[in-house]
C-alpha cells in the first residue's frame, strides 16, 4: 500500500518474495519458492497524500481501516481508494496527538499514586521502626 504513487514497486515485491523465501529457509529448514506463481505481487490503489509528511499518518490509518472494515476480498486489481472518507485524514495527527497525551497522563497519574504509596509505606516503616527502639 503506498499513499504516495511514485516509481514502480516491483523492487519491493522481489525484495519481499526474497525475504520469504530466507525466513522460510531458516524457520523450516527446507526451501520454498515465492515467485510469481505462488505469489502474486500487486499494488492496490490505496487514498493517496498530497504531501511529504503524512506518510507515518496514513500508515496507521491503513491499519486501523484493515481492522475496522476488514478487506473482503483480494481479487486483483484491487481497489481501495475509497476505503475510509478522506477529511478523516485532516484530524488524524490531532487524534494521534490526543491519545499520546491522555496517555501521558494516565502515566503521570499512575507515577504519583507509585509515589504516594511509596511516601505513605516509608512514613510506617518510619514510624514502626520508632516505636520499636522506644
Amino acid at each position: 500500500m503506498d499513499s504516495l504513487r511514485g516509481p514502480s514497486r516491483s523492487n519491493v515485491v522481489r525484495t519481499l518474495r526474497e525475504y520469504l523465501e530466507v525466513e522460510w529457509e531458516v524457520r523450516k529448514g527446507n526451501r520454498r519458492s515465492f515467485s510469481k506463481d505462488v505469489m502474486k505481487g500487486s499494488n492496490p490503489k490505496v487514498p493517496q497524500q498530497n504531501n511529504f509528511s503524512d506518510c507515518g499518518v496514513y500508515v496507521l490509518q491503513y491499519v486501523e481501516s484493515f481492522f475496522e472494515t476488514p478487506i473482503l476480498s483480494f481479487e486483483l486489481p484491487m481497489n481501495l481508494t475509497d476505503w475510509f472518507p478522506r477529511p478523516k485524514m485532516k484530524t488524524k495527527r490531532e487524534e494521534i496527538k490526543n491519545i499520546i497525551l491522555n496517555l501521558q497522563e494516565q502515566q503521570n497519574k499512575e507515577k504519583k499514586g507509585q509515589k504516594d504509596s511509596n511516601l505513605t509505606e516509608k512514613y510506617f516503616q518510619e514510624r514502626t521502626e520508632q516505636f520499636i527502639s522506644n
